[in-house]
């Protein structure tokens, strides 16, 4: 099968997903048997103080990510902060990454490459591939991992929004609800139901749907007093 029309098959797929998690889980086994890869991971930026991996085809890859964030240091979140892609031929001896190179040849991982995700509108994170023998990755696997790497960031665009729009509508469903056990059990209004709701998730710092879950979880005893 030629290259576009592999990459497009895997794009459908990647598309047919319906959830972030499953979508970011697909992603990395796809871009180990793309390329030379023997293990794949995906750092995910939340936002720009919050990056995490969200998938990872082995725990090593998981340290190697957890060692970039703990030293603030290393290819993966180069390529989310730099708007580029990273080729690492020996992580022991590359003295872009002093600390965390050693770190990756002590778990077994002597090349990487590291392809930022994004799309117009923000970066989701990192793609990063991981080899154990030195000088694995060339200019072919570049290119194929930076062109699989743009069907993977409008994958998790669709499955970003999707799962947002999800969690808004099972919010508005847990509030009304609730909304509807507090006015059965004080006899109040649907508006002083909401301003229950709306204060408690002010004053305990917890989102108003989950304020509305622990409501239809647990009535509420006494007076109304939040």
């Amino acid at each position: 099968m030629e290259e576009a029309d592999f990459l497009s098959q895997i794009a459908l797929e990647l598309n047919a997903e319906l959830t972030m998690q499953s979508t970011a889980e697909l992603i990395t086994e796809y871009a180990r048997i793309t390329t030379a890869a023997d293990d794949s991971g995906l750092l995910f930026m939340r936002t720009h103080r919050s990056i995490e991996t969200v998938a990872a085809t082995s725990d090593r890859v998981r340290e190697l990510h957890q060692g970039q964030l703990d030293l603030d240091e290393g290819p993966c979140l180069a390529a989310i902060r730099e708007d580029t892609s990273y080729l690492v031929e020996d992580t022991e001896f590359d003295e872009r990454w002093p600390t965390w190179g050693p770190l990756a040849a002590q778990l077994g991982i002597r090349s990487a490459l590291c392809i930022r995700l994004e799309s117009i509108t923000r970066t989701y994170g990192a793609l990063n591939l991981f080899a154990e023998s030195v000088g694995a990755f060339g200019q072919a696997d570049l290119t194929i991992g930076q062109n699989f790497a743009r069907h993977a960031s409008v994958a998790l665009s669709t499955a970003y929004v999707k799962e947002g729009l999800q969690i808004a509508i099972d919010a508005r469903t847990f509030v009304g609800q609730a909304q509807g056990i507090l006015m059965g059990r004080y006899g109040i209004t649907a508006e002083r139901a909401f301003d229950y709701l709306r204060r408690r998730s002010q004053q305990e710092n917890v989102k108003l749907g989950d304020i509305a879950h622990d409501v239809i979880e647990k009535i509420p005893e006494g007076p109304l007093e939040a």
